[in-house]
């Protein structure tokens, strides 16, 4: 493997596939956090009103809940509680969001700040000194995998180390923005 990675969405190791085969869902891991917005959401996963924050919060929801498996009510209800959660926890800080804000005059909103969070990784899979770990819930916070239970979320609480995703960041970020490469394209 080129470094670190996590796979996700997965009940068990493929023993067909080696883990570093790119058919598999995974995320190469480097010194920043993983978060919501550090890679646009496909877009066939958006919704027809991509303009309106709650119908953006249920895309992000549905394309999560995909990895969680048809069958895993619990994992299911874990992201869940886990969105909510940064919800609220946007919302709680929303005065001190907003001013931060102004200067830009309507362009962000305080609830774009949600896409900033940790992007939860649903029935994870990854190395720690060459043994293979699982939890229901992986995050990536820059050093390390965060592990967490599907109940770990469900007082609406976010623990310390998911609070205050924003700091230290410059501006809050969409992942409903189109991918696009850096190669130049083959002229005829």
């Amino acid at each position: 493997m080129a470094g670190p990675r996590i796979l996700y969405g997965l009940d068990r190791l493929p023993s067909t596939l080696a883990a570093d085969d790119p058919r598999l869902p995974a995320v190469n891991l480097d010194a920043v956090p993983l978060r919501m917005n550090s890679m646009p959401l496909p877009v066939d996963a958006w919704d027809s009103d991509a303009g309106n924050h709650a119908a953006r919060m249920t895309a992000v929801r549905t394309w999560l809940l995909a990895s969680c498996g048809n069958y895993s009510a619990a994992l299911h209800r874990g992201v869940t509680h886990y969105l909510d959660a940064v919800a609220r926890h946007v919302d709680e800080h929303h005065d001190a969001l907003a001013a931060d804000l102004v200067r830009f005059h309507g362009l962000y909103r305080v609830e774009d700040w949600c896409w900033s969070a940790l992007r939860p990784l649903p029935r994870a899979w990854w190395q720690r000194d060459g043994a293979w770990m699982r939890a229901d819930l992986a995050f990536w916070d820059g050093n390390e995998v965060i592990a967490m239970g599907s109940r770990d979320f469900v007082d609406g609480e976010l623990p310390a180390a998911f609070q205050h995703f924003w700091v230290g960041e410059a501006l809050p970020v969409s992942p409903f923005r189109r991918a696009f490469s850096i190669e130049p394209e083959a002229r005829d």
